[in-house]
């Protein structure tokens, strides 16, 4: 990490939100909406492992700040705001989970049903389809690369070490490029050489873990929790042609009603990858209310199919965290 990384974390952020300075930032900016994105709570720091879930400390305290400073409401309300044309008086955001890991069940929602905060989960249902598909394939390269450092890997016509090729291509990225279904075969190919399932259970579980069907019951029966899609085995929507994205969109959400029992109206863009196509995809399906990471298209801003979301660093420090989520009103703040 940079001195300058170092000294603003230890320093500037602790003294500037200490004094509340961060409020005048939001409040410089004309948006009163704001979408707030995690992916896990985890009781043991697993930054080691992989920059993906928050510590329960600091998720908890994070949610308290928000209570404080915010009008927290479910994204469903959000997209009732902006089509209502009506304009919060207060600063409001929503929080939503991607992925559905296992410790949005056990570790995330007692501090969510604690502190009462609505809160929506995108769920990628591959582990509905299959309880033996309980690990998203982007845990399964983190694991490549965590239990085999330095070692040189052969995929298809790439050699990658440490997730980058010898041209700086990213492992990661090479994967989201490959066609549907081939992507499926190079990541069995990979598992089976090197017994990644095996390796990922030397783990605690609740880094890389999904949700069985029964715990997601059990999540979604809470009065706090609103369930979405998050596609079906967390393809780059946008990335794959128009006839597989609808299956991957379909197949998601009819697994989701059937678990559930209940109409599904979200989708979360797994990468916060799509297209024109798959936003009208998206609605045909059903999916009346769409949620991307950063806005893609040009007119993604008038379109109140589908919002934008500021996702929270599980890499760096409380304050640090909150300084960035406040300034993000500037960038991705909506209404």
């Amino acid at each position: 990490m940079s001195p300058t990384k170092l000294i603003a974390r230890a320093f500037f952020f602790p003294v500037f939100v200490g004094l509340g300075l961060e409020k005048m930032i939001r409040r410089t900016s004309s948006k009163s909406m704001l979408n707030v994105m995690y992916h896990g709570v985890v009781k043991t720091d697993s930054n080691f492992f992989s920059p993906r879930h928050l510590t329960h400390e600091q998720f908890e305290r994070q949610l308290i700040y928000l209570k404080r400073n915010f009008n927290i409401v479910s994204i469903d309300e959000a997209f009732e705001i902006i089509r209502s044309g009506v304009k919060p008086k207060r600063k409001t955001i929503t929080i939503s989970f991607d992925d559905g890991f296992q410790n949005n069940l056990y570790t995330a929602l007692p501090i969510i049903e604690k502190h009462k905060i609505p809160v929506t989960i995108f769920i990628s249902t591959v582990s509905l389809d299959n309880d033996q598909q309980l690990i998203l394939w982007t845990e399964k390269i983190t694991a490549l690369n965590y239990f085999y450092p330095n070692t040189d890997l052969a995929v298809e016509e790439h050699v990658f070490r440490n997730g980058r090729s010898i041209d700086g291509l990213s492992l990661f990225d090479y994967i989201k490029t490959l066609p549907y279904g081939k992507r499926d075969e190079v990541l069995k190919s990979l598992e089976d050489q090197f017994q990644l399932n095996d390796k990922l259970s030397e783990l605690n579980q609740e880094i890389w873990k999904l949700m069985t069907p029964e715990e997601l019951k059990r999540l979604a029966d809470s009065e706090f929790i609103t369930i979405g899609s998050h596609a079906h085995k967390h393809y780059n929507l946008g990335n794959i042609d128009s006839e597989h994205a609808r299956v991957e969109l379909q197949v998601s959400k009819q697994l989701l009603e059937k678990t559930l029992n209940r109409s599904i109206n979200m989708i979360a863009y797994p990468d916060g990858s799509y297209t024109d196509v798959v936003k009208k995809l998206a609605e045909e399906t059903g999916y009346v209310n769409q949620m991307a990471v950063t806005y893609k298209l040009y007119g993604d801003t008038a379109d109140d199919r589908i919002l934008n979301r500021h996702g929270i660093s599980s890499g760096t420090t409380f304050h640090s965290n909150i300084f960035f989520l406040n300034m993000a009103f500037r960038k991705k703040g909506y209404n």
